[in-house]
């Protein structure tokens, strides 16, 4: 895979895909990160779907489970599908800019495959997309736009999908408290507790 010429692919995501996106950012008022499905179409790529797995968070940082990527990249083909169709990493910034993290590029180059397409975005509702292209030529593309496709009433219901997303961040975060115990000398330590379901405000909870 590689891109040539003066035009560099479009980033492209489905309303559905984007509705879950900017829901997750929202409702979790830290760093939240996850994975996503994307189908090359023509030069262009298209982002289908994307979820969250069992990860530590904090105001600062996210911290995927390694062990959950591999399991679900053992079930894609366990299923017959195409592993390399993973090739979404996004994650929030919560308050703070879109910018590209020493620790986030670190991120990305763990990732296997021929390329990686991640996107990072906040709750000001900016978001940051990048290309890195491994085989055969070694390329990073950066600055490229997310752009929604438009489309019909397609998207779920909004009250039903905020509920199921707080439900899964119970599921599946723990929230990173430090401390320092100080005896001869200070030492810090880290504390994992699970996602309470207030930290997300009144309003965004929706009554049956």
């Amino acid at each position: 895979m590689n891109w040539t010429g003066n035009s560099p692919p479009r980033i492209l995501i489905t309303p559905q895909a984007f509705q879950k996106l900017r829901l997750y950012i929202e409702l979790c008022p830290m760093e939240i990160g996850g994975l996503g499905e994307v189908d090359r179409d023509g030069s262009n790529l298209l982002i289908t779907d994307l979820f969250i797995l069992p990860q530590k968070i904090s105001p600062a940082e996210t911290e995927l489970d390694s062990a959950a990527i591999f399991e679900i990249l053992q079930c894609c083909v366990a299923e017959g599908r195409n592993p390399a169709s993973l090739s979404l990493w996004w994650h929030s910034h919560a308050e703070m800019d879109v910018e590209w993290s020493a620790t986030d590029k670190r991120t990305i180059e763990t990732f296997p495959g021929d390329f990686m397409l991640s996107l990072v975005g906040n709750k000001a509702g900016d978001f940051a997309c990048r290309l890195d292209v491994r085989h055969p030529t070694p390329q990073v593309l950066g600055d490229l736009a997310l752009t929604v496709l438009p489309g019909p009433d397609g998207e779920a219901d909004e009250g039903a999908l905020r509920k199921a997303i707080i439900a899964e961040m119970v599921e599946k975060l723990q929230v990173i408290t430090r401390d320092l115990q100080f005896h001869e000398i200070a030492v810090e330590v880290e504390f994992l507790s699970p996602f309470p379901p207030e930290l997300c405000s009144p309003e965004h909870v929706f009554d049956d």
